[in-house]
């Protein structure tokens, strides 16, 4: 199903967590991050520029100066932290992974750092006891398939509870997180049957369901959130990873063929190609240090732009827009503005053939009158 097969994919660069808490297995995914090689961060920038003068947008909306709270704050690397420290009273930074949060203080000038909260929690109000459930539903059996006859027990009872008790708040960020939430307890639960029973999640006949519920309940709890803490007159910034691309499909070569066509023009001013003729060969040599990082990625959201309008079916929907935008009207969060799209190459030198960039979408709520 969509998403699955990236959330398998990522859940398999961790380590094996059966035994491990939830904060051990957040600060383990940050290890991922901390560890991405410098070469590759390189190509962030854009997606890095965009995120943080979205946010101060956000900023430059909010009635009030008092307190912003970041949620799923982690290196922070696309939040304008030095800023949001200067422009209000108390920055509240909030994350499982306590040593991204620590590592990214080093945004924020020494004399502000005073304004600065991290709180080590989770912003959700299921994933804790959900993770222990599994835990305990995997030692209690003695076979995969009793195992997962106690999974559809927890599936079938999934609620949302109490949201964390955090202060109300003049702007709230969110970015780039919801879409990670039900990654962590699916992933537990594979990697718990793996490292247990040796099989995948995949062969219960309702993984499918577990994970379409876990994005179900990850977008009203998060949402619910988001109601609450935003103080009337407040802001908040919503964004994230809707799609992920390119993937393979029938015809790809031939669309390939059309889409450096119509590029030809773009890359042949970044000066990637010489001339038309010139373009397919031009772009299988990207990633290969013959321009800057930041000539090349503009090279490839051009073309994935291209390819994006070309045939939509080459990006894999990760988060369900349709469902999001009904719980915010539900909780009487409204769109203020228009919504903006860009593109996060998260993996630049995979883009051609395998999916390695991330389509981000933002939002400007506000509570309802």
């Amino acid at each position: 199903m969509a998403g699955l097969r990236l959330l398998l994919a990522v859940g398999a660069l961790l380590p094996p967590i059966l035994g491990q808490g939830l904060e051990e297995f957040f600060d383990a995914s940050g290890d991922i991050v901390r560890g991405t090689a410098p070469e590759t961060r390189l190509y962030w920038q854009s997606h890095l520029t965009t995120s943080r003068e979205r946010i101060l947008q956000a900023a430059d909306l909010a009635d009030g100066t008092r307190i912003v709270t970041v949620l799923g704050a982690g290196l922070g690397m696309e939040i304008p932290l030095a800023e949001l420290a200067r422009r209000f009273e108390r920055l509240i930074l909030v994350d499982l992974d306590g040593r991204s949060m620590l590592q990214s203080l080093r945004q924020v000038p020494t004399e502000l750092r005073a304004r600065v909260d991290l709180k080590v929690m989770d912003v959700t109000s299921f994933a804790g006891p959900l993770i222990e459930q599994i835990e305990q539903a995997v030692e209690m059996s003695s076979t995969s398939e009793e195992a997962f006859e106690r999974f559809g027990v927890i599936l079938d009872g999934l609620r949302a509870g109490d949201p964390p008790s955090l202060p109300k708040s003049d702007l709230v960020v969110s970015s780039l997180l919801l879409s990670e939430i039900p990654r962590y307890p699916f992933s537990y639960a594979a990697q718990a049957a793996e490292a247990r029973f040796g099989v995948t999640l995949q062969t219960w006949d309702r993984s499918d369901q577990f994970f379409r519920r876990l994005v179900e309940l990850s977008i009203e709890d998060h949402v619910e959130l988001l109601a609450e803490l935003v103080s009337p007159g407040g802001v908040v910034y919503f964004s994230d990873t809707i799609a992920r691309g390119l993937a393979d499909r029938p015809r790809a070569e031939a669309i390939r063929r059309a889409v450096e066509a119509r590029a030809a023009p773009d890359l042949i001013g970044l000066g990637i190609a010489d001339s038309a003729a010139g373009v397919t060969s031009a772009v299988n040599a990207l990633c290969r240090a013959k321009h800057s990082p930041a000539t090349e990625a503009e090279a490839f959201e051009r073309l994935l732009a291209q390819f994006r309008e070309a045939d939509g079916r080459f990006f894999e929907p990760l988060l369900p827009i349709g469902e999001l935008g009904d719980q915010c009207s539900k909780r009487g969060l409204e769109l203020r503005g228009d919504p903006e799209s860009w593109w996060w190459l998260a993996y630049p030198c995979k883009v051609l053939r395998e999916a390695g960039a991330f389509l981000v979408s933002s939002w400007m709520l506000e509570l309802r009158n």
